[in-house]
């Protein structure tokens, strides 16, 4: 009995010590951050939103006019940008060059795929910006890892925050940015998002449009345990959807497409559009009286 217990002691011992090697290796990586993956080093999600409400407070909400009464918003997600920017530079031209398109496109999350990638991204979506127009970001998981919120922060300012888009005839759409980089809006921002959509709800918009990082409905095991959000509050999310007429919710996070209609609104995944994908998309919103989409192949 001593024999088989020193044994099983030993195979213990073994496993924990190639563990600890393969943990050890692997965060010596500059594009995998093992400890970001289970708990965040970075600010927590109501640290995060305290200070976007401290910007948004001082800057005030956005509004948008658009040129036509139906418009085309462009949205791309999950670029990992790292060496390389070939079909995030393709989105920029594609998007730049369609005079038909809304001066406002969005980015669902995960801009960069580790550390010291910013500025290279940032370089790369200049274009949008000398061009006039604004390309709106949601906080993705790997845009925390490695302690890089501030980094975010730097740039786009806020991670939770909505703005107006008003058309030609007066008709008003409504965007909402949320920050669900951490898998869980935390217990401010869900206080805010519920105030927020119970007062909008009663003005009278068009469509009711959120966007963010991870998905609601976790259908495969591609992201493991990073960054998803518990049933319970899933179940919550959607419910408050539902109650406050929300349209569509835009997300991005697991790299493939998915189409889910619960309770009447619809929840769009978008495709990953990285240079490592073997099929890279982009999507295009047609927003009017009803929303539809197609999806433009750049790989």
């Amino acid at each position: 009995m001593i024999m088989k217990m020193n044994a099983i002691t030993t195979k213990i011992l073994k496993l924990t010590c190639i563990t600890a090697a393969v943990l050890l290796m692997a965060s010596c990586s500059k594009n995998l951050d093992l400890l970001g993956m289970f708990t965040s080093i970075s600010d927590s999600p109501d640290q995060r939103f305290e200070q976007s409400m401290q910007y948004n407070k001082s800057h005030g909400y956005d509004r948008v006019f658009v040129n036509d009464d139906e418009y085309k918003l462009y949205v791309v997600s999950d670029t990992h940008v790292d060496n390389s920017t070939k079909n995030l530079d393709i989105f920029v031209n594609d998007y730049l060059a369609d005079t038909a398109a809304a001066p406002f496109a969005l980015h669902l999350g995960d801009q960069i795929n580790a550390k010291d990638n910013w500025d290279f991204y940032e370089k790369h979506v200049k274009p949008i910006a000398d061009a006039g127009r604004t390309l709106y970001h949601a906080l993705g998981n790997h845009d925390i890892y490695f302690d890089q919120w501030d980094e975010f922060k730097k740039r786009w300012n806020t991670s939770v925050y909505w703005f107006d888009v008003v058309t030609p005839s007066g008709a008003r759409d409504l965007f909402i940015a949320l920050d669900s980089a951490s898998g869980t809006l935390g217990s401010d921002q869900r206080e805010w998002l519920g105030n927020l959509l119970k007062d909008k709800s009663l003005q009278n918009y068009r469509n009711i449009i959120i966007f963010t990082h991870t998905h609601f409905f976790k259908k495969d095991t591609s992201q493991g345990h990073t960054s998803n959000f518990t049933m319970e509050e899933t179940y919550d999310l959607t419910d408050l959807f539902a109650e406050n007429g929300v349209d569509i919710v835009l997300q991005g996070h697991s790299h493939a497409r998915d189409i889910t209609v619960f309770k009447d609104v619809e929840y769009l995944r978008v495709d990953a559009i990285e240079d490592a994908a073997q099929e890279a998309y982009y999507t295009i919103l047609n927003v009017g009286e009803n929303i539809s989409y197609e999806f433009i192949k750049v790989k």
